[in-house]
């Protein structure tokens, strides 16, 4: 469905995010952001655009701690939070006693987090992650310039880059920073 890329550089956090929306074979430019902020938080998000409204208009999300937002944090409270309203709204499912949600990056406090459809939270050593159909072509080209350009700059490369390979992504892309 989508490219979404994700980057800590410089005491900052910056998430792309294409315009594409797509189903089966047919795909077209969407007027809905797939990043925004919220609070604290910077959220970009493939799977689902119910998951992504549920995420921006409905869920509250917990607040981080002042020490800022840790792994112990986003594995604890916020993503048992997540977890709680996505059954709760009927968005996630149960499948032979698995539960799966969906895919999508949190920014906070300086730190990127992937959170995986199993609800499992991931951090990389080197400040980026990325997520969605595009995530393979992205991941590369995030670390081929990295040092090279801005941070924008190299999430625009990715996602420009992963749409020219990647059917279901658009070149275009939203970018905000935290």
């Amino acid at each position: 469905m989508t490219c979404i890329v994700g980057l800590m550089e410089n005491g900052k956090v910056y998430i792309g995010a294409d315009k594409s929306s797509s189903c089966g074979g047919v795909i077209r430019k969407t007027a809905l952001n797939k990043v925004f902020k919220k609070g604290s938080y910077i959220i970009g998000y493939t799977t689902s655009f119910r998951m992504g409204q549920l995420l921006e208009h409905v869920i509250e999300l917990p607040e981080p701690p002042e020490a800022g937002a840790d792994l112990h944090f986003m594995v604890s409270s916020f993503v048992e939070k997540i977890r709680k309203d996505f059954k709760g709204y009927g968005f996630s499912t149960v499948d032979n006693n698995e539960e799966t949600g969906g895919t999508f990056l949190v920014g906070v406090n300086r730190k990127i987090f992937k959170i995986n459809s199993d609800y499992q939270v991931g951090l990389y050593e080197d400040n980026f992650a990325c997520c969605g159909s595009g995530e393979e072509y992205a991941e590369a080209v995030m670390e081929a310039l990295k040092d090279i350009v801005s941070p924008k700059e190299r999430i625009a490369k990715a996602i420009k880059i992963a749409g020219k390979f990647v059917m279901s992504v658009t070149q275009d892309c939203v970018i905000l920073e935290n």
